[in-house]
């Protein structure tokens, strides 16, 4: 599951084999600083790539995920990011990071930066990190992907890894990404993928709401509340910060409910 994040820039740290504190502190250093060169960029959150394939298929560089969340309220992305976006940030102090904002950049990030695929389990590797990247560049914030790649095969001179990244259903959201990567002599040479997900509930005015005079409003409010569960603690954080004291107590018993039942 990736991680909610806090309202200002906040980077959620996984570190795995591939990856040390060695390499990460510096990478977060470098994005700050490049974030900071573009005014309005703290609207968005950030956090690591640190699993699926990516940091070994990326050995040179960390790569992050920067999204303007569009609910319950959309966050405009100043120029030249989008509402999402990955930025890839070289290990080099003498290179600088670079932008990805789509699947065109993307496989162009892939046929430039990617580790020569010489093995099945690496191009498997890659077409694990391709399936994260691109489901990130889908993300509005709340959306939750597994990886799934069963492995690749060997086709004459080409490798071929195949797989797809699933939505988590748990807000009714619905789909998957799909993805073909084809290689020879190391390198991706073609890639198709097929986008297909829908996203469920989302966080709009449902807090606002647990006062409503109408009982029937405020039982819908907190029903949509308890089903997207953990996914709206920073949203139910967030509209706390401004709330009422009476509806500060009717945030808080949300929030209980949505721990005791777990979700």
């Amino acid at each position: 599951m990736i991680p909610r994040f806090a309202i200002s820039l906040s980077l959620v740290l996984y570190l795995t084999s591939a990856l040390t504190a060695d390499d990460m502190a510096p990478a977060e250093a470098q994005l700050k600083e490049y974030l900071r060169s573009i005014a309005g960029s703290e609207g968005g959150r950030s956090y690591a790539l640190t699993g699926d394939g990516i940091p070994q298929t990326f050995p040179d560089f960390v790569l992050f995920s920067h999204i303007f969340p569009k609910f319950p309220v959309a966050r405009l992305a100043p120029e030249p990011l989008k509402s999402a976006n990955i930025i890839a940030i070289p290990k080099a102090k003498s290179q600088n990071p670079i932008l990805i904002t789509d699947t065109k950049e993307l496989e162009q990030f892939f046929q430039k930066h990617a580790r020569p695929v010489k093995k099945p389990n690496e191009a498997d590797e890659a077409a694990k990190a391709w399936l994260r990247a691109v489901a990130e560049l889908h993300q509005d914030g709340f959306f939750n992907f597994t990886i799934i790649s069963p492995g690749a095969k060997v086709e004459g001179s080409k490798m071929i890894a195949a797989g797809e990244a699933r939505v988590d259903p748990r807000n009714m959201d619905k789909g998957e990404i799909r993805a073909q990567l084809t290689f020879e002599n190391g390198q991706l040479i073609t890639v198709d993928t097929k986008v297909n997900i829908s996203p469920g509930m989302r966080p709009r005015c449902q807090a606002t709401k647990l006062l409503d005079p109408d009982p029937i409003v405020r039982a819908m409010a907190e029903d949509s509340l308890r089903v997207m569960g953990s996914s709206v603690k920073d949203y139910l954080d967030e509209q706390y910060q401004k709330a009422s004291p009476e509806l500060k107590k009717a945030i808080e018993r949300i929030r209980e409910q949505i721990q005791k039942e777990g979700r």
